[in-house]
């Protein structure tokens, strides 16, 4: 009897306690604050919120952006490849015929304007060294010879034909030089050394300097120790690659779309550079197209500083084709999916970061536009936010940051 009564207790109290609990909001707080699990709450706060130094943020290479107006790009995607532009490209050729001496400079080397590529030895240029020469000679004694005949005529100790004959032989003399002058610069010598060939110290009147025309690299070499070359052998191939132009193809479908002037965006194709763009204009539009690929030509000059873009890499482009305005404007980078949601993850004024969920809508190749969940002015995680996506799905974030 005793026994059945406390059983019977027993299961009155367990059900007021659960009544108390479940039914009871209030009730159910002042449980949990007695038992000092509300109290902790913000401890427990602290330990799921993530805040990042300044230096972890470089270490992840992680960037921070304000929320902001930007525009939405519509284009089209082309490919093209990259060439030497054609006015920087220069093929040295010898002026004169000789045999190789020397080869100072191989495939690849940087070189500068009148630096020597190569020896010759060359008769032809030892020729018109001398020829020179002899002119010059010939010039200082018809100058010596005219002088003196000047001052016999004018002391009437010689005729006016004696002079006249004098003074016709030096214009004679002083062509002579000119002309022979005129060929050795003709052959590639400067003035430079011609003064150092009239005050004889050229010991060697046969080599011939090969020089780079403009500053550049080498990018064909076809000379070797021993090799005889004439006048129409290309001994070396530079281009000055400062700034290359990239052809892209146009076809029949998209003639209408392209316009001189519009904002291209080139991409790397290959490059292992993710973010190796480079932005630039349709500069030219060929007038006619290819009879057999039926397909035309747009022309994009790129800054090429940094030697980044190769001659013969083929390349991808977007051309915007128009610009829709939007209030707030963020790159697809900054972007994550998390649980089937679009967030992004933003930062407080704690330094705490936190995933907020946004609505998205339109977008390009680079950006999105953001219609609900990010305001003007916020902080947010536009570059490498995977980085906090992995952490927050390991659940360092818990519930979520609240203010």
């Amino acid at each position: 009897m005793i026994r059945n009564y406390l059983k019977l207790l027993l299961l009155i109290t367990a059900t007021t306690l659960f009544n108390s609990a479940y039914l009871n909001p209030t009730y159910a707080a002042e449980e949990h604050d007695e038992h000092g699990e509300h109290e902790g709450h913000e401890h427990h706060h602290e330990e799921e919120a993530l805040k990042l130094s300044p230096q972890q943020l470089k270490d992840f290479s992680i960037e921070l952006s304000k929320a902001g107006p930007g525009v939405i790009l519509k284009t089209l995607d082309l490919t093209g490849e990259v060439i030497v532009e054609p006015s920087r490209l220069y093929h040295v050729v010898p002026r004169v015929a000789g045999v190789v001496q020397k080869v100072y400079k191989q495939l690849g080397d940087n070189v500068k304007t009148g630096e020597v590529l190569a020896l010759l030895s060359s008769r032809e240029l030892a020729n018109a060294k001398a020829e020179f020469v002899a002119a010059n000679s010939l010039l200082q004694l018809a100058n010596s010879n005219l002088n003196r005949d000047r001052r016999l005529y004018q002391g009437k100790i010689t005729s006016l034909r004696q002079y006249q004959a004098a003074k016709q032989a030096q214009i004679e003399a002083a062509i002579r030089r000119k002309a022979a002058k005129q060929r050795l610069l003709a052959l590639g010598l400067n003035l430079k050394d011609i003064d150092r060939l009239i005050k004889d110290q050229d010991k060697d009147l046969t080599l011939y300097a090969l020089k780079a025309p403009a500053d550049g690299v080498i990018i064909g070499k076809h000379v070797s120790l021993g090799e005889l070359l004439d006048t129409k052998t290309r001994s070396f191939t530079l281009a000055e690659l400062s700034r290359v132009w990239v052809n892209l193809t146009l076809y029949q479908k998209d003639l209408q779309s392209i316009k001189t002037g519009q904002k291209v965006f080139i991409h790397n194709r290959f490059s292992q550079q993710p973010r190796q763009i480079a932005q630039s204009r349709i500069n030219w539009i060929s007038p006619v197209l290819d009879e057999k690929t039926r397909s035309g030509t747009a022309r994009v000059i790129l800054d090429n500083s940094q030697n980044i873009w190769l001659p013969g890499a083929f390349v991808s482009a977007r051309v915007v084709l128009s610009e829709t305005p939007a209030n707030i404007v963020i790159p697809l980078s900054a972007l994550q999916n998390i649980d089937g949601k679009d967030v992004v993850f933003v930062q407080h004024e704690d330094g705490d970061f936190e995933p907020q969920v946004v609505m998205t809508g339109k977008r390009d190749f680079n950006q999105v536009e953001i219609i609900a969940g990010l305001k003007s002015g916020q902080t947010y995680v536009s570059r490498n936010a995977f980085t906090l996506k992995a952490q927050a799905q390991k659940g360092a974030f818990g519930h979520g940051h609240h203010h």
